[in-house]
């Protein structure tokens, strides 16, 4: 789910609110193209969303009904006049999450015409506003990671808080990065030099440190206690966690090994090697120097 810090917009530098529109497997620009966004943030205003006037809870453009059109035409970037289109077949909201925008849940719906005389469609997507302190500092792969992870007050049902910090989110990225740099072919990559291709084995593996670290803080506050026939078990989750860090980091080494088989195929025109040809510096002859400092 896609998420706006309070305060922050959505822009073509940073589109968060963004559709595709694809007909027969090909993107395809669209003839016209609108959106509303509506507060979802309590439960009463989803249940009038869903079963009751959605323009109840619309927030965005007034009066409610009304609907915001896009510039469908221009890219983000044409001059003198920038539209809402970042390429073929893919347009952004612009909207802002203002200081005074409620936390939590909110619903974007589109409505287009894929020709001038095309039925009007429509799309309904959600994402969430967030505060500023749930979002990690750092580079851009540990916010990323924070996003997969699912990890903000309005996600832990169980918790008035993020379950982890920024410090454990960059320790689960230094700890993958170490194990990544170790799989063979050896490389010294730092985290912020990771490749933009090896993004998603990084993700899996700083989940799956991340659950294995909470898996030991499971196993060493466990506590099981019975009030007459209730059986209460406090932080017994061990097992269930320490299962879902392996099976991710096991599809991470996995995932690890074939970017790197794919990398050196690449980058050796067919030479065949040694996985222990590559000096901890880099892959062979690409000059590769960077350490998970």
């Amino acid at each position: 789910m896609a998420y706006l810090v309070q305060g922050d917009s959505s822009t073509a530098q940073n589109p968060v609110l963004v559709l595709y529109t694809a007909f027969d497997g090909f993107p395809t620009d669209v003839y016209s193209l609108s959106f509303q966004i509506f507060d979802l943030t309590t439960p009463a205003n989803l249940a009038t969303f869903t079963t009751g006037n959605p323009n109840d809870v619309q927030i965005f453009p007034q009066p409610p009904g009304a609907t915001f059109a896009l510039d469908v035409v221009h890219l983000w970037n044409a001059a003198p006049t920038p539209g809402n289109k970042l390429g073929a077949g893919n347009y952004f909201a612009p909207w802002t999450a203002g200081p005074n925008v409620d936390l939590g849940n909110y619903a974007i719906k589109w409505t287009f015409q894929r020709t001038s005389t095309s039925a009007f469609r429509s799309y309904t997507d959600e994402f969430v506003v967030i505060a500023s302190d749930q979002v990690t500092t750092g580079s851009p792969i540990v916010a990323r990671l924070q996003l997969f992870m699912q990890d903000f007050f309005q996600k832990n049902q169980l918790l008035d808080a993020l379950e982890y910090t920024p410090q454990q989110y960059d320790l689960a990225l230094y700890l993958s990065c170490l194990r990544f740099n170790m799989i063979p072919v050896p490389t010294s990559f730092e985290v912020d030099n990771i490749p933009p291709s090896a993004y998603y084995a990084m993700f899996l593996g700083g989940a799956g440190h991340l659950l294995r670290s909470t898996s030991i803080e499971q196993l060493r506050n466990q506590l099981t206690y019975t009030d007459g026939n209730i059986h209460v078990g406090l932080t017994d989750k061990h097992a269930l966690y320490l299962a879902a860090g392996n099976q991710f980091l096991g599809e991470f080494d996995q995932m690890t090994r074939q970017w790197k088989n794919s990398f050196n195929i690449d980058d050796g025109y067919g030479d065949v090697s040694s996985p222990y040809d590559a000096p901890l510096g880099g892959w062979g002859n690409s000059g590769f120097g960077w350490g998970c400092g």
